[in-house]
């Protein structure tokens, strides 16, 4: 199973990265690696504040389109499967206090 580590140095990178339409959450990871649909990865994720990275499984179930003169946001969505940690309760509990937005997120 391939890692990523994503560490994350606020809470407005966390929101365009968080994916909260996801069930169980997901973030969205910058890369140009050949991922499928449903490949499994294991992230390594460090919010905004932490000092250690958090472990989550999760498995690929989106991939951003290809869009020219965009290759900021290539990527995929990895959608947390095991979340042993409470990943998911963490990042919205973080982002909780922003309320909604209408700034881009590297999703939608």
């Amino acid at each position: 199973m391939a890692a990523k580590r994503i560490h994350l140095k606020s809470e407005e990178q966390l929101r365009r990265l968080y994916m909260p339409f996801i069930k169980s959450g997901a973030l969205f990871i910058a890369t140009d690696e050949p991922y499928a649909i449903g490949d499994e990865l294991a992230l390594l994720v460090q919010l905004p504040g932490d000092a250690e990275e958090t472990l989550v499984k999760g498995k690929v179930v989106w991939l951003a389109p290809l869009r020219p003169g965009r290759a900021d946001q290539r990527g995929v969505g990895v959608q947390f499967i095991e979340d042993k940690s409470h990943l998911r309760n963490r990042i919205e509990t973080l982002l909780g206090h922003l309320g909604e937005s209408s700034a881009p997120t590297a999703t939608m």
